[in-house]
């Protein structure tokens, strides 16, 4: 029983040395080596020569190129503010609209699209930089 005793006594004298010493202020210092910033430089060179990220946007017609050019006008003139790309792939072309980083983004975007264009869709594809 005296094991035990010394054993809660140890811990409850402990009790105040931990908490104090959590009070104290002090100065934190990082250090990276050389390495360590050469890297985070390659980093930043290479985002810097990339020109598309990946993302995402969504397609809301594909088929003939008139029709094509119709239905962009008309999306135009009710989503001002969506931008919209047009992509000829053989026989076909395409409709896309937006530029999302994260599938969320698009899918919260997608929600009012489709009450106007029921077929639309999500595509992960890469977004051009201007």
């Amino acid at each position: 029983m005296t094991a035990k005793f010394s054993s809660v006594l140890a811990f409850i004298l402990m009790i105040p040395g931990v908490l104090l010493s959590q009070e104290n202020e002090g100065d934190l210092r990082v250090e990276s080596s050389a390495s360590v910033k050469e890297l985070i430089a390659q980093k930043i060179a290479y985002n810097k020569e990339q020109n598309s990220y990946p993302g995402y946007k969504i397609q809301i017609y594909y088929g003939s190129e008139k029709e094509c050019y119709e239905i962009k006008d008309e999306f135009t003139s009710l989503f001002p503010d969506i931008p919209t790309s047009i992509i000829f792939s053989t026989p076909q072309w395409k409709l896309q609209v937006g530029e999302y980083r994260s599938r969320l983004e698009a899918d919260k975007s997608i929600q009012s699209i489709k009450k106007e264009y029921p077929s639309a869709i999500v595509l992960a594809t890469e977004i051009e930089l201007e």
